[in-house]
């Protein structure tokens, strides 16, 4: 049974399950994946909304929302969505999205942003049909 849930506790296979949807995700496969710290950190944090998708327990679709006060509202910066490659095209990244707007609206967001890369055509479209507008912009990374 699909289960869509923001994640309070972790279980044994739990960071395993998802740095393997990260390594889905991610462009760079040398960049590190998450230890049980960060996954300890990620649930524990009430500004900090992780949404799981679980099949019999089995985590194969996430999204993560940092909430930040600002001056006037709180926003959110929704990262790292991905369902497994397994279980594409079955509308679990729409449920992961609509699960994780409601949670960022409960904890006071009045805005949620997000980033997709130019050929991630599907989840782009997903995107619109949730509401969300393109924006004319450029983004800057510093890495450290």
């Amino acid at each position: 049974m699909i289960a869509v849930e923001r994640m309070t506790s972790s279980s044994d296979n739990a960071l395993k399950e998802i740095n393997n949807l990260l390594l889905q995700l991610r462009r760079d496969p040398s960049e590190p994946l998450g230890t049980e710290q960060h996954l300890s950190a990620i649930i524990s944090d009430k500004n900090i909304i992780f949404i799981a998708v679980r099949d019999e327990g089995k985590i194969v679709g996430m999204a993560t929302a940092y909430l930040a006060q600002k001056f006037g509202k709180k926003t959110g910066f929704v990262e790292d969505v991905v369902v497994d490659e397994a279980y594409r095209g079955q509308g679990l990244g729409q449920k992961i999205m609509e699960v994780l707007i409601q949670e960022a609206k409960n904890a006071g967001a009045t805005q949620l942003y997000l980033t997709s890369g130019p050929d991630r055509v599907a989840a782009q479209k997903l995107y619109m049909r949730l509401g969300f507008k393109k924006r004319e912009t450029e983004v800057f990374k510093l890495a450290f």
